[in-house]
């Protein structure tokens, strides 16, 4: 397994990491750290570690061509050309960007290159945001009072500088997220990737930079938490977009409110599934939410549900099903084709969710199946094999608290108003799934169940359409207009016509 993952870093070239800040390309001169692979934990290349310093001067180049450039200013047609041209040169490069996201994170290189985090997904981000450049608009207002002859209207403005802190596990489509709707609304932006996932973001930030951009509208940095931490407290960031922990989003939320920042931040989950008896397959449903833990990225997906809530009468048929799918993931080498889940992304999220399943034992709760490092070629990499709970009480951690693995507790519930309880008994609020074909049943449970977003038979995350969670899931949404409101201010003009 090492040898192909080795070969493909060979066969890619790749070297240490520079940073691109005021319009160039700068090696960097202070300290650097290494990016390791998650599946063999062997050193891909390093990367800078800019700190305090490197973030001020990316800031500080933003900042200029914000204030001073032409970006925010520029006519809307001109602005959508130029990220137009980007898109397509994604689409020449979608098979090296999707090698490299594999040599980011260990997703296998099969659903790198076509599924939802894939480069094509990545393009279709900035598709649609290009697609409001030239619609972002305000409104009119009526006159309030006949005592005044004051007319009203409201325009939409760039919010400023933006800080975009992007997650590990999906870094193209993280990107296109941000950049792309801040680019779109006339912004200026400083990109910080995860430690853990650098080429992939990096490799489109020298698409980017290859485009006509002014210098500075786009800056793309590197580092650690340091890093993170003096970009989302810096007085010259109106705005910081983050994807990751609900500890590390409290910690920007509370550094926010030096400048007043406008936030964005996706946060944690502990999604529910309710699965009622009148599904069209007890079979498929258990499939498919075993398989969105023990596939793909392993449950490293903040949405993932990992608590399934099915009905008694259809309990043990579920688990039976469940297991079956667990049993059935291939881990192994990225590059197969024949390989279904990525590893862990670290050694200390490894031992994080090894301890989860310990604890999950010492408090009750059966594991059916998994848990368990793996040997053999997988011992030298960040690999666990799927895990089942059942006879998990609600009081207990695994229930509780995010585990961002491949853990699934199953609970089985009697009555709809118990299941629903059992799915707002959390202090997260990010997305969910209700399995059913009585209609009427799905959307009463889906206006009960509190969570940003919530799927009937079926979830997935689209561009159009907005994305986001409640309570310690985060604020603010991503996707469609809502980002657009979201990389925006927005600004009242009063017009006295009596003048």
């Amino acid at each position: 397994m090492e040898d192909l993952i080795m070969e493909a870093r060979a066969e890619l070239g790749l070297r240490p990491g520079r940073i691109f800040i005021g319009g160039r390309w700068m090696d960097w001169d202070g300290p650097r750290f290494d990016q390791v692979h998650p599946a063999n934990n062997r050193v891909m290349t390093c990367f800078a570690d800019v700190g305090e310093r490197g973030v001020d001067q990316a800031v500080a180049a933003a900042r200029k061509a914000f204030d001073e450039g032409p970006w925010p200013r520029m006519p809307a047609q001109d602005r959508k050309r130029i990220i137009q041209r980007f898109i397509e040169r994604i689409y020449t490069a979608e098979e090296l960007l999707a090698k490299l996201q594999t040599l980011d994170n260990g997703i296998p290189y099969t659903l790198s290159l076509a599924t939802r985090v894939s480069p094509k997904a990545a393009a279709d981000v900035f598709d649609h945001f290009a697609g409001w450049i030239d619609k972002i608009n305000g409104e009119t207002y009526p006159r309030f009072s006949s005592t005044s002859n004051m007319d009203y209207m409201s325009i939409r403005e760039p919010v400023g500088v933006v800080g975009a802190i992007l997650a590990w596990n999906a870094p193209l489509i993280m990107f296109a997220l941000k950049v792309g709707a801040a680019l779109a609304c006339g912004c200026t932006v400083v990109v910080k990737p995860s430690e853990y996932a650098n080429l992939a973001v990096m490799k489109m930030a020298e698409i980017l930079a290859e485009s006509e951009l002014p210098p500075g509208v786009f800056n793309v940095i590197s580092g650690g938490a340091s890093t993170g931490a003096s970009l989302s407290s810096h007085r010259g960031v109106d705005k910081i977009s983050f994807t990751g922990s609900a500890t590390t989003g409290e910690r920007i939320l509370a550094a926010s409110g030096t400048n007043m920042k406008r936030l964005s931040l996706e946060l944690g989950g502990k999604s529910a599934a309710i699965v009622f008896p009148d599904v069209h397959s007890i079979a498929s449903t258990a499939n498919s939410l075993m398989g969105l833990c023990s596939s793909f990225l392993s449950g490293q997906v903040c949405s993932t549900p990992t608590r399934a809530l099915v009905h008694r009468s259809v309990f043990d048929e579920f688990v039976h099903h469940a297991v079956l799918q667990a049993q059935s993931v291939k881990l192994g080498d990225p590059f197969d084709p024949t390989t279904t889940s990525a590893p862990i992304i670290s050694k200390g999220q490894l031992n994080r969710i090894l301890g989860y399943v310990e604890s999950g034992k010492r408090e009750g709760a059966r594991l059916v199946c998994g848990g368990r490092q793996p040997g053999g070629t997988l011992a030298n990499g960040n690999w666990m094999e799927p895990a089942l709970f059942v006879d998990v009480k609600r009081e207990i951690s695994i229930f509780r608290e995010e585990i961002f693995g491949p853990v699934l507790c199953a609970i089985p519930f009697d009555r709809e108003e118990e299941a629903v309880r059992m799915a707002n008994d959390s202090e997260y609020g990010l997305a969910g799934c209700i399995y059913t074909t009585d209609v009427r049943r799905a959307f009463r449970v889906a206006r009960a169940v509190r969570s940003g977003s919530i799927g009937i038979n079926g979830y997935a995350s689209v561009p159009n359409a907005p994305m986001g969670g409640v309570k310690r899931s985060g604020i603010g949404r991503e996707g469609g207009w809502s980002s657009i409101e979201a990389f925006t201010e927005l600004k009242t003009i009063d017009f006295n016509m009596d003048v």
